[in-house]
């Protein structure tokens, strides 16, 4: 697999889709942080995140998916090496996170990122989409550009890697203004057995176990 080719100056516009108003998005994330919140560039670097905008402010970066099994896929399961020979996540990192349930308010503008879309730019989903952890550092440097030259973008949307045909997303926070998103419910693991039993079964059909 080559290295993540940077971005060119002269980017070629993205194609784009728009997500309805009034549309369901699913997120699982540490119950410390709210079901809406928006990262403001902390933690890990992640596929797509953190950024800056052009004058060098941080972006924040909220990611969902369209449904509570990507979103399940996409974080708890993300970083478990498909071929492991015992693929397991531990107990206690599950139960500290929550699912929230949020509806768009406004439409959303997204770039692209599905397999035909990246042909655009010569570039295949494996290079950018299914790049290794190792390769965030390239992979960002995608969003940014395509933060600082399209402005009317609110997001990035691709296919999940972890759970097809699911889409996933990330928003920017400086674009998607306060209620554009709307928390419809909050549930944390911790407290709902049927939520545990739900990223138990997303688990299993990966071969993947909570342990202790």
């Amino acid at each position: 697999m080559r290295e993540v080719p940077s971005p060119p100056a002269d980017l070629l516009a993205p194609n784009t889709a728009v997500l309805p108003s009034g549309s369901l998005v699913h997120r699982i994330h540490l119950s410390r942080f709210g079901g809406a919140a928006f990262n403001p560039c902390l933690g890990r670097p992640t596929r797509f995140a953190p950024i800056t905008d052009a004058q060098g402010r941080c972006v924040p970066s909220l990611y969902a998916a369209t449904t509570r099994e990507a979103a399940i896929f996409e974080t708890v399961f993300h970083d478990v090496p498909v071929n492991a020979a015992f693929k397991t996540v531990p107990l206690a990192d599950v139960m500290a996170r929550s699912h929230s349930l949020l509806a768009t308010r406004r439409p959303l503008l997204l770039a692209q990122l599905r397999a035909p879309d990246l042909a655009k730019w010569g570039m295949t989903h494996r290079e950018l989409v299914s790049a290794p952890a190792s390769a965030y550092e390239s992979t960002a440097l995608w969003a940014q550009a395509l933060h600082h030259r399209f402005p009317d973008l609110d997001g990035l949307a691709w296919t999940s890697n972890r759970c097809d045909p699911d889409s996933a997303m990330l928003l920017y926070g400086d674009r998607v203004e306060a209620g554009a998103l709307e928390r419809l419910s909050t549930t944390s693991v911790a407290g709902d057995e049927s939520l545990l039993a739900a990223v138990r079964e997303a688990g299993a059909r990966a071969g993947t176990v909570l342990t202790l």
